[in-house]
């Protein structure tokens, strides 16, 4: 329901139940509890649109949909009791989403684990779910061959350097991404041994 309250600025959207359980009709008095409630209500309704149309458009943590509601205008109490509802249905649920991102990460461009859980945490996943959350993720890889498919897309710009040169700049950009020394050593070695023999042939 669009409502209209007289001496007031704009217009309430309020839920049908709340509208019937207020009984409210065209020229009744209200009272200021009643406006409070209905600008509440209006907030919760305006909020779960806005929630809605956040997670339609991808999966998000709920530290990320707080951050967004809260810039939008927002009242932390407002956006609690929506987060909530959405939690509670489902439909938000940040172990989900953590699986899922770092799942992406990993099909986009491999990494180590203190990259990933770095990764995670700057979306507002404690600590100990984005840790649990990257041993489920990296169980099934081999740290190496992660690191041979991230480091060969870049090897197109470190294979053109002499041996060590090319080794120091290999060793750093893995070491970024989370990669141990021992892995990104023997990824380089891989790959290095790969383009001299391609050479050589």
């Amino acid at each position: 329901y669009r409502v209209t309250v007289t001496g007031r600025d704009g217009v309430l959207s309020v839920p049908a139940a709340v509208a019937a359980e207020l009984r409210l009709k065209p020229g009744i008095v209200i009272s200021d509890a009643q406006l409070h409630r209905l600008e509440r209500e209006a907030a919760v309704a305006e909020c779960d649109d806005r929630l809605a149309r956040l997670l339609a458009s991808r999966e998000h943590s709920v530290h990320e949909v707080t951050v967004k509601l809260r810039r939008l205008g927002f009242d932390q109490e407002t956006i609690d009791t929506v987060v909530g509802r959405y939690r509670a249905k489902g439909l938000l649920d940040d172990g989900h989403f953590a699986l899922a991102y770092v799942r992406s990460l990993l099909s986009r461009n491999p990494a180590g684990a203190s990259y990933l859980v770095g990764m995670l945490r700057r979306k507002g996943i404690e600590r100990q779910l984005a840790e649990e959350t990257v041993a489920v993720a990296l169980a099934d890889h081999d740290e190496v061959s992660l690191a041979v498919q991230s480091l060969r897309r870049r090897w197109h710009l470190i294979g053109q350097f002499d041996l060590e040169r090319a080794r120091r700049k290999a060793y750093t950009y893995l070491s970024r991404r989370g990669v141990s020394y021992e892995a990104a050593r023997e990824a380089f070695e891989r790959l290095y041994t790969e383009t001299h023999e391609g050479i050589s042939d």
